[in-house]
């Protein structure tokens, strides 16, 4: 029933009645992504997703995920709560649409985790994570991956 979603209880005490309450609350998860999955989306880009890749740019020059924008999370941890404007300033690119999923990936997934926790601090609910990140992608082929037309 909860696939993709955690529930949380918490009790309140209403003030009109000394009884006790049990609300549930469901919070969505990130979405686990596979080589298999992140594959796809880089042959075939989709304009609802969207692949953030948050190691810092010094990594991103040895290595640049295909259709990937870089957001790097240690020295730009708050990018993502930044205005618009500023964040296209910093970035130059536009700052993601909070209707976008945004999936995560690094060099093996630590901060990637990191990355879209702050993410949902910053009002993005659709995200996901790809926890084998640059490693377990070049390992398995992912530099011969190319976007197809």
């Amino acid at each position: 029933m909860f696939k993709h979603s955690t529930c949380v209880l918490s009790r309140t005490i209403s003030a009109s009645s000394p009884a006790l309450i049990l609300r549930a609350f469901t919070t969505k998860v990130a979405k686990i992504y596979t080589f298999e999955q992140v594959k796809s989306l880089v042959e075939h880009p989709n304009d609802k997703k969207l692949l953030v890749d948050v190691r810092e740019p010094k990594e991103v020059k040895d290595y640049k995920m295909p259709t990937a924008i870089n957001i790097p999370v240690n020295s730009a941890p708050g990018a993502l709560g930044l205005p618009e404007k500023e964040f296209h300033n910093v970035f130059q690119f536009d700052k993601p649409a909070q209707d976008k999923e945004l999936i995560f990936l690094c060099a093996k997934g630590v901060r990637a985790k990191t990355a879209e926790e702050l993410a949902r601090s910053y009002g993005y609910e659709n995200t996901g994570i790809y926890p084998g990140s640059i490693t377990e992608w070049l390992a398995k082929g992912g530099a011969d991956v190319k976007p197809q037309k």
